[in-house]
Protein backbone atom coordinates (compact mmCIF):
# COMPACT_ATOMS: atom_id res chain seq x y z
CA UNK A 1 0.00 0.00 0.00
CA UNK A 2 3.07 2.68 0.83
CA UNK A 3 4.42 1.63 -2.12
CA UNK A 4 1.37 2.32 -4.34
CA UNK A 5 0.71 5.66 -2.35
CA UNK A 6 4.39 6.68 -3.10
CA UNK A 7 3.69 5.89 -6.93
CA UNK A 8 1.13 8.32 -6.84
CA UNK A 9 2.82 10.87 -5.46
CA UNK A 10 5.35 10.84 -7.88
CA UNK A 11 2.69 10.93 -10.77
CA UNK A 12 1.80 13.95 -9.08
CA UNK A 13 5.29 16.09 -9.90
CA UNK A 14 4.83 18.33 -12.45
CA UNK A 15 7.97 16.83 -14.28
CA UNK A 16 5.80 14.03 -15.08
CA UNK A 17 2.74 15.88 -15.88
CA UNK A 18 5.03 17.74 -18.71
CA UNK A 19 6.14 14.55 -20.07
CA UNK A 20 3.09 13.01 -19.71
CA UNK A 21 0.48 15.65 -21.38
CA UNK A 22 4.21 16.24 -24.30
CA UNK A 23 3.11 12.29 -25.20
CA UNK A 24 -0.37 12.65 -25.46
CA UNK A 25 -0.20 15.26 -27.60
CA UNK A 26 2.19 13.45 -29.76
CA UNK A 27 0.48 10.23 -29.62
CA UNK A 28 -2.81 12.15 -30.63
CA UNK A 29 -1.33 13.86 -33.88
CA UNK A 30 0.62 10.50 -34.76
CA UNK A 31 -2.88 8.79 -34.61
CA UNK A 32 -4.59 11.53 -37.12
CA UNK A 33 -1.74 10.77 -39.17
CA UNK A 34 -1.95 7.48 -38.82
CA UNK A 35 -5.66 7.00 -39.52
CA UNK A 36 -5.18 9.49 -42.35
CA UNK A 37 -2.58 6.97 -43.61
CA UNK A 38 -5.33 4.02 -43.11
CA UNK A 39 -7.74 5.59 -44.99
CA UNK A 40 -5.55 6.52 -47.73
CA UNK A 41 -2.78 3.58 -47.94
CA UNK A 42 -4.67 1.14 -45.68
CA UNK A 43 -1.55 1.25 -43.17
CA UNK A 44 -2.00 2.85 -40.12
CA UNK A 45 0.48 1.62 -37.58
CA UNK A 46 3.47 3.00 -40.55
CA UNK A 47 2.46 6.27 -40.79
CA UNK A 48 2.02 6.45 -36.96
CA UNK A 49 5.77 5.09 -36.25
CA UNK A 50 6.74 7.85 -39.13
CA UNK A 51 5.00 10.74 -37.69
CA UNK A 52 5.73 9.66 -33.96
CA UNK A 53 9.57 9.91 -35.00
CA UNK A 54 9.36 12.86 -37.34
CA UNK A 55 7.59 14.94 -34.23
CA UNK A 56 10.06 13.37 -31.58
CA UNK A 57 13.41 14.35 -34.23
CA UNK A 58 11.72 17.87 -34.96
CA UNK A 59 11.01 18.50 -31.52
CA UNK A 60 14.14 18.08 -30.70
CA UNK A 61 15.93 20.08 -32.66
CA UNK A 62 13.17 22.92 -32.25
CA UNK A 63 14.23 22.66 -28.20
CA UNK A 64 18.19 22.50 -28.58
CA UNK A 65 17.73 25.68 -30.54
CA UNK A 66 15.37 27.29 -27.76
CA UNK A 67 17.88 26.09 -24.84
CA UNK A 68 21.10 27.38 -26.64
CA UNK A 69 18.84 30.86 -27.66
CA UNK A 70 18.43 31.40 -23.99
CA UNK A 71 21.61 30.48 -22.58
CA UNK A 72 23.04 32.79 -24.78
CA UNK A 73 20.48 35.88 -23.89
CA UNK A 74 21.30 34.86 -19.95
CA UNK A 75 25.08 34.71 -20.64
CA UNK A 76 24.08 38.35 -22.39
CA UNK A 77 21.96 39.86 -19.95
CA UNK A 78 24.55 39.06 -17.24
CA UNK A 79 27.60 40.65 -19.15
CA UNK A 80 25.63 43.71 -18.93
CA UNK A 81 24.62 43.50 -15.24
CA UNK A 82 28.34 43.06 -14.74
CA UNK A 83 28.92 46.10 -17.20
CA UNK A 84 26.53 47.96 -15.10
CA UNK A 85 28.02 46.84 -11.59
CA UNK A 86 31.56 47.62 -12.72
CA UNK A 87 30.72 51.47 -13.27
CA UNK A 88 30.30 54.14 -10.53
CA UNK A 89 30.35 57.90 -10.10
CA UNK A 90 32.16 59.20 -7.58
CA UNK A 91 32.68 63.21 -6.76
CA UNK A 92 36.55 63.78 -6.90
CA UNK A 93 37.44 67.42 -6.70
CA UNK A 94 40.48 68.67 -9.59
CA UNK A 95 44.10 68.01 -8.76
CA UNK A 96 44.98 71.49 -10.54
CA UNK A 97 41.77 73.80 -9.58
CA UNK A 98 40.15 71.80 -6.53
CA UNK A 99 36.82 71.79 -8.20
CA UNK A 100 34.32 69.02 -7.80
CA UNK A 101 33.83 66.78 -10.92
CA UNK A 102 31.11 64.01 -10.58
CA UNK A 103 33.32 61.41 -12.22
CA UNK A 104 32.18 57.97 -13.88
CA UNK A 105 34.47 55.35 -12.80
CA UNK A 106 35.27 51.63 -14.07
CA UNK A 107 37.03 49.16 -12.18
CA UNK A 108 38.41 47.11 -14.67
CA UNK A 109 40.42 49.85 -16.30
CA UNK A 110 42.39 52.81 -15.79
CA UNK A 111 40.46 56.15 -15.43
CA UNK A 112 41.13 59.54 -16.14
CA UNK A 113 39.04 63.12 -16.27
CA UNK A 114 38.85 66.01 -17.72
CA UNK A 115 37.91 68.72 -15.50
CA UNK A 116 35.24 70.73 -16.00
CA UNK A 117 36.29 73.99 -14.76
CA UNK A 118 40.22 74.11 -15.78
CA UNK A 119 40.11 71.67 -18.53
CA UNK A 120 43.08 69.78 -16.55
CA UNK A 121 43.24 65.73 -17.17
CA UNK A 122 43.29 64.32 -13.84
CA UNK A 123 43.85 60.43 -13.36
CA UNK A 124 41.93 58.29 -10.80
CA UNK A 125 43.54 56.11 -8.00
CA UNK A 126 42.17 53.76 -5.76
CA UNK A 127 43.31 51.97 -3.16
CA UNK A 128 41.56 49.10 -1.19
CA UNK A 129 42.62 47.98 2.43
CA UNK A 130 41.03 46.12 4.77
CA UNK A 131 39.83 46.64 8.49
CA UNK A 132 38.87 45.09 11.54
CA UNK A 133 35.46 44.94 12.30
CA UNK A 134 34.42 46.41 16.04
CA UNK A 135 31.80 45.21 18.21
CA UNK A 136 30.13 47.91 20.50
CA UNK A 137 30.60 47.26 24.07
CA UNK A 138 26.89 46.75 25.92
CA UNK A 139 28.44 48.13 29.36
CA UNK A 140 32.55 48.71 30.76
CA UNK A 141 33.41 47.61 34.21
CA UNK A 142 36.40 49.48 35.44
CA UNK A 143 38.19 47.92 38.84
CA UNK A 144 38.30 50.13 41.52
CA UNK A 145 40.79 49.02 45.00
CA UNK A 146 38.17 46.21 45.74
CA UNK A 147 35.18 47.02 43.68
CA UNK A 148 34.26 47.87 40.41
CA UNK A 149 32.68 50.37 38.76
CA UNK A 150 30.30 49.20 35.86
CA UNK A 151 29.16 52.00 33.26
CA UNK A 152 26.16 50.82 30.51
CA UNK A 153 26.03 51.92 27.68
CA UNK A 154 22.45 52.65 25.30
CA UNK A 155 22.57 51.92 21.79
CA UNK A 156 19.44 54.09 20.80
Amino acid sequence: MKKLVQQLKQLNNPAVLIVSLSLAFTGVVSAVVGLGGYLLVGTFWGFFALAFGVQFVLFAVINTYLQRKDTLEGAKVLNEQLEALSKFTVQLACAYCKQANAVPITLNQENRFKCGSCNQVNAVKMQFFAAQVTTPLNKVVLPVGDESIEFKTSLS
